[in-house]
């Protein structure tokens, strides 16, 4: 569907550097990386909003690369959803429709589709100033589909929204990507939103794409040390083999893995998510262990708990119910465990 191919974008204090992506037509896809690591910017130069410095941008088999943004069929919404605030939700929605030569019949009929869709009737003679951040996040996204782009690139769309509003947004570009059934690629910072949202992904860093595919893989068998920190993957450590699929630590503690390695000199990681209390029948899982509570963070309505081994510390995180319920504290000895296939080689 659209294939970036050894593309380069160099700046005077950054640069993209052989960025090679297939995103697939209906994909929803994220690019997820820290801050400063160029998704934005990537995002801006499929959009050709700034002209990559070399390689091929590729959409539906016509290489788009030097075309204007207006002939590439894209749409884009920022986080701030970028309205002009003397028009109101009508004139916001209908601005761009001269420019793109839609006839007067076809957009008035799309017009009508995006309100009814988008809940936007009672709403149309607003100005933005009046709008609520989810008001304003619908409305752009009506004047971006009015255009029936082959591509929606969404850069941000939930971060300027409240958590209620949050919920609500996450739910209406789920739907429109289903109904519409548009190829969304969103730049975001929050892993619950791209797992809520993406079939796939990739994780960049300083301008150069680290991984790449199908978005669950991505969270649960990183490639690299690096994928595995940034995703969340804690408890990781360096491994040998020893009898095919047992792994010992550098610290002499011995884990079952599921499968063996492909690699002798690999990192061992575990979701602190996995790992999970005696009360829950830890009895049957193969990883068992007894640790000492070191520290416990509140973590919103999670704990983030750090247990001591005789020569490892874990990290889990359980319900903040655990405190009351199994009378967890700072210096008490618990039972904990994990399956195998918990236990991700990279």
């Amino acid at each position: 569907m659209i294939y970036l191919k050894n593309i380069n974008l160099t700046l005077p204090s950054f640069a993209l550097t052989d960025i090679n992506l297939y995103i697939q037509k209906n994909d929803f896809f994220s690019l997820i990386g820290p801050t400063g690591s160029g998704k934005s910017l990537l995002l801006e130069g499929i959009m050709g909003l700034i002209p990559f410095s070399s390689g091929n941008l590729i959409l539906e088999n016509r290489d788009i690369t030097s075309l204007a943004v207006e002939k590439r069929n894209l749409a884009i919404v920022y986080q701030d959803f970028a309205l002009f605030p003397h028009l109101d939700v009508t004139q916001n929605i209908l601005y761009g429709v001269p420019y793109h030569g839609i006839p007067k019949q076809t957009a008035q009929k799309r017009f009508d589709y995006l309100v009814s869709t988008l809940g936007l009737g009672k709403i149309i003679k607003r100005y933005p100033e009046n709008l609520s951040g989810g008001e304003k996040q619908r409305v752009a996204l009506a004047r971006s589909l009015i255009f029936n782009p082959d591509v929606l690139l969404l850069d941000e769309p939930l971060s300027a929204l409240d958590p209620v509003f949050r919920e609500e947004a996450k739910q209406l570009l789920k739907n429109i990507h289903g109904e519409l059934g548009i190829t969304m690629i969103m730049v975001s910072h929050n892993f619950s939103d791209v797992l809520y949202l993406a079939n796939r992904g990739a994780i960049i860093k300083n301008g150069k794409i680290m991984q790449q595919g199908d978005i669950i893989s991505i969270f649960e068998r990183p490639n690299s040390e690096f994928t595995a920190s940034f995703v969340g993957m804690k408890n990781i450590n360096p491994i040998c083999l020893e009898n095919g699929k047992m792994v010992i630590k550098e610290n002499n503690i011995k884990i079952i893995l599921a499968h063996k390695p492909k690699h002798t000199d690999e990192y061992m990681g575990i979701r602190p998510e996995d790992i999970s209390l005696k009360a829950f029948d830890s009895e049957k899982f193969q990883n068992r262990f007894k640790g000492e509570i070191k520290k416990i963070t509140s973590n919103g309505i999670f704990l983030n708990i750090y247990l001591q081994t005789e020569n490892f510390r874990f990290e889990a995180i359980w319900p903040r119910s655990y405190l009351r319920d199994h009378d967890l504290e700072i210096g008490k000895t618990v039972v904990f465990g994990f399956h195998p296939e918990s236990v991700h080689t990279f």
